[in-house]
């Protein structure tokens, strides 16, 4: 198991080394959040399981077919309700499957890419919990031979009814909204699957009966943000190994070998190359012009869902079973994908046919294709990606039709500091209160780039009034009268920064109840979070900066202090200068225009509505002496999605606000170009520096063992009832969670040392 943060070569080259195994191994291809489990929870590659893992199967969640119940990611362990013996199983794939899916693949244009909540092409309401209906592939050999099941086993379950004729299980799942406010529904797999730990399944991630559970590899004191930024890291080391891979290749965050892929090329079943290149020409036919008594009709665009169009293939429901079935899928569209950028037209994207194939909505019906005729104006076909990332186009243009276009509200350029397009959001970077007492008022505050610029800082109301929520309540108010606005005495401003004894500096309070004349550390940047206290009857005001416990790379720029994202994004635009060149310099507007003006959600990420973006570059530099072109902007914007730096999202609008994502019932549907931060965790602090460079601080040679389960079922063993007591004693001596008698067929291991 590979720690987070850690990056040392041979720590590097043997996760690589497993993982190609276990990717091998494995019977479905590997998404990243079970790729993660296996690393976790010790997936042994050559037993092809969690055999004598730390797993309890007892503790999984148990699913049916046809089930309405919350929601389970990829990587989710689950027990199959078979109505006798217990069928663990490892949530390996999961893709839509709504009712409006037809049997050959055809599909409605309005549900490719629609949203959750979206009944219909013109009813959408994304303001409450939905129910998707979703197809979830299970491996039931994950936990080794001795729980695996039989295809005899299997078979009886297809023919009861248990699971359905592909050996899958179709549910209604529940999403609710996630607690940052945005519908759980929204979020890619892998993060569902993070939230699923950290929340229903934290008993799972935290059981000290795992070979390094996550929170023994955080320091002492982690708070629960910085566990989830360290399962995240754990994600983001394992996501990167296996895109380093060159023997493997990815289709979204599912990972297959070059080998299967081209094993199945060579067969000469449905589903090998001759079926798959026959399915690709047929989704491009599907949307060329015919011509009908000498007049050529143009066909509206066509929309093809390749798992059921795959099973519809002669002979191929045989071979559409259990994990067979997203390895079929995956292939097929990593297949059509090839076909596509080998016979199009590099520059405009366009079949010979004048068709444009693109890949539309990657979840739904495991991934709908969309196809639609140029017209014959090819000359206008211009900066159209092939592309993997899914566009979205059969909701949007449903959507579009069934409302007017909105006029675009162009603000005046005319003041020397840029115009927002609206109003900013008013909680952005104001103070926090965190403690307000009869004697102390303690509050976090972000410090944004014009208090850097012009050296002061707001002070929060209780503090610069008085009048603090203490008065309200009856208490004794605060005496403020070294801290209220207009001539006082002077004010000690006290700043612990960069592990440096505190800087004192005297400011004084101006009428708008700023502290002013402050003189910043070169350190300190837009969004760095300050921690401050006031004591009753005291001149000074105590400031902190708290460094982060890994330190974060956000964009290429070094982050050493906590700090909020939102304020960052907004406000440290600036700092992705362009080079001079006349097209990086369009893309730098692009991207400040899109920070600086875009809606701003809890986690940082800015989204610019496609249709604001001419009128918002101009405002990024209002004194420019001479702005892009049109042409230029959209070169620009095609190579920031082209490179990953902006994403395409859809949202809503009204005739004259802001947007709206996601999507409110009524409104307008728009295109939102998305800045998300990319960021990187560095490693840990307490790490020293080396001759070679950064290495970890090693332990002795000697390594403490959690203690954990061991499968022996297999062998015809139980456990002895000396086992039993001692995992009930240590149950109850460390807290354990779940049952406190063990599994039949397990026994268990105590901590012990391990190493010479």
């Amino acid at each position: 198991m590979v720690r987070p943060g850690v990056g040392e070569p041979t720590d590097e080259a043997r996760l690589r080394r497993y993982l190609l195994a276990l990717v091998e191994r494995r019977a479905a291809p590997v998404h990243v959040a079970v790729a993660l489990n296996a690393a976790y929870f010790g997936f042994d590659t050559d037993a092809a399981g969690y055999a004598g893992g730390p797993l309890d199967i007892g503790d999984f969640p148990s699913v049916a077919l046809g089930d309405e119940m919350e929601a389970l990611p990829v990587g989710a362990m689950i027990n199959v309700r078979t109505g006798g013996d217990l069928l663990p199983a490892e949530i390996v794939y999961k893709e839509g499957a709504h009712e409006a899916l037809g049997v050959e693949g055809d599909i409605p244009g309005w549900l490719s890419g629609a949203p959750a909540g979206a009944q219909g092409p013109d009813l959408f309401d994304g303001a409450k919990a939905t129910s998707l209906r979703e197809r979830l592939v299970f491996d039931a050999d994950a936990f080794g031979a001795g729980l695996a099941a039989s295809a005899a086993r299997l078979q009886r379950l297809r023919r009861r009814g248990t699971i359905d004729a592909h050996g899958s299980l179709v549910v209604n799942s529940l999403y609710d909204r996630s607690g940052n406010g945005l519908p759980e529904s929204d979020l890619d797999d892998t993060s569902y699957y993070l939230r699923y730990l950290t929340t229903r399944g934290r008993a799972q991630l935290d059981s000290s009966l795992a070979p390094m559970p996550l929170p023994l590899m955080l320091p002492p004191g982690a708070t629960p943000q910085d566990k989830e930024a360290g399962l995240r890291n754990l994600v983001n080391v394992v996501r990167r190994a296996l895109v380093s891979l060159p023997d493997i290749r990815l289709w979204g965050e599912y990972a297959f070998t070059r080998t299967s892929l081209a094993d199945r090329l060579v067969d000469g079943g449905p589903l090998g190359s001759d079926g798959l290149e026959t399915l690709a020409r047929s989704v491009a036919r599907g949307a060329a012009p015919i011509a009908r008594r000498g007049t050529v009709v143009r066909r509206r665009p066509v929309y093809i869902a390749l798992g059921p169009a795959l099973c519809s293939l002669p002979d191929a429901a045989r071979l559409m079973r259990g994990t067979r079935y997203p390895s079929a899928v995956l292939h097929a569209n990593a297949v059509l994908m090839d076909y596509i950028r080998r016979e199009a037209d590099e520059k405009t994207g366009l079949l010979p046919t004048g068709v444009r194939v693109t890949l539309d909505d990657r979840w739904q019906g495991g991934g709908v294709w969309r196809a639609e005729h140029s017209g014959g104006d090819a000359a206008s076909e211009v900066l159209r990606e092939v592309s993997e990332r899914p566009a979205g186009q059969g909701w949007a243009e449903c959507r579009e039709r069934q409302a007017p276009a909105a006029p675009v509200v162009v603000p005046e350029p005319g003041a020397p500091y840029p115009v927002m397009l609206w109003p900013d959001e008013p909680d952005l970077g104001e103070p926090v209160l965190v403690h307000e007492g009869p004697g102390r008022l303690e509050w976090q505050q972000p410090l944004r780039a014009r208090h850097l610029e012009g050296d002061y800082l707001p002070m929060p109301p209780a503090a610069a009034t008085g009048q603090g929520s203490a008065e309200q309540a009856g208490r004794a108010p605060l005496d403020c009268s070294f801290l209220r606005p207009g001539p006082s005495p002077d004010v000690i401003f006290r700043l612990e920064h960069a592990n440096r004894p505190s800087s004192v500096q005297r400011v004084r309070m101006d009428e708008e109840g700023r502290l002013v004349g402050l003189h910043w550390p070169s350190t300190c940047f837009p969004g760095i979070l300050l921690d401050l206290a006031w004591q009753r009857g005291s001149r000074t005001v105590e400031a902190r900066t708290t460094a982060l416990l890994r330190p974060r790379t956000v964009d290429g720029e070094s982050i050493d202090y906590r700090y909020d994202q939102r304020v960052y994004t907004r406000d440290a635009a600036w700092l992705w200068p362009p080079d001079g060149t006349p097209i990086d310099r369009a893309r730098w507007l692009v991207m400040t225009a899109v920070r600086r003006f875009g809606l701003l959600d809890v986690i940082g990420r800015a989204m610019l509505a496609r249709e604001l973006l001419a009128p918002s570059v101009p405002l990024v530099m209002t004194d420019a002496p001479e702005h892009p072109t049109a042409e230029r902007v959209g070169a620009a914007v095609a190579e920031l999605l082209a490179a990953g730096a902006l994403t395409r999202l859809h949202g809503s609008r009204d005739d004259v606000g802001p947007p709206n994502y996601p999507a409110r019932l009524g409104e307008r549907i728009i295109e939102l170009l998305c800045y998300t931060p990319q960021v990187v965790e560095g490693r840990p602090r307490g790490h020293r520096e080396t001759e070679g460079g950064t290495t970890p601080v090693r332990a002795k040679a000697v390594h403490h063992v959690p203690g954990f389960l061991r499968y022996i079922g297999h062998l015809g063993y139980e456990a002895s009832p000396e086992q039993r007591r001692l995992f009930r004693q240590d149950f109850l001596k460390f807290g354990l969670v779940g049952s406190p008698e063990l599994p039949p067929g397990y026994t268990y291991v105590r901590p012990h040392r391990r190493g010479s």
